[in-house]
């Protein structure tokens, strides 16, 4: 997995839609909520975000996402019924890439110098 860089990846999870705001203005209508709106529910959590979106099983619905199962395995048919190629391409234009940034690893040396330099110790 190659590691995620700059803001590209977490773009659309940021308010404005960052670079892929006309994707999601584009898509949004077919799955019925923008990830604006998610983002507004999540950070910070606001219980009535969540039901001004109708709740949870009506946020799924709006998602096309099975709440027991998840998504589909294969996803081709987008909600309009377009066809795509590539298997999550229509939510992947909207909400980005599911994937979390990798963190840099701190060296053994590094480790040694901040032990070293712990004046606790």
């Amino acid at each position: 997995m190659a590691p995620a860089t700059g803001g590209s990846e977490r773009a659309p999870l940021l308010p404005g839609g960052g670079n892929n705001a006309h994707a999601g203005s584009r898509y949004g209508s077919a799955f019925g909520v923008r990830p604006e709106q998610l983002t507004e529910m999540l950070d910070p959590k606001d219980p009535e975000k969540l039901q001004q979106l109708g709740g949870a099983e009506q946020i799924c619905k709006m998602l096309q996402v099975d709440p027991t199962v998840g998504l589909r395995q294969r996803e081709q048919i987008g909600a309009s019924g377009e066809h795509y190629d590539e298997p999550f391409q229509a939510r992947r234009a909207v909400f980005g890439r599911n994937i979390l940034p990798e963190t840099e690893a701190v060296t053994f040396w590094q480790l040694l110098m901040a032990a070293y330099n712990d004046r606790t110790l």
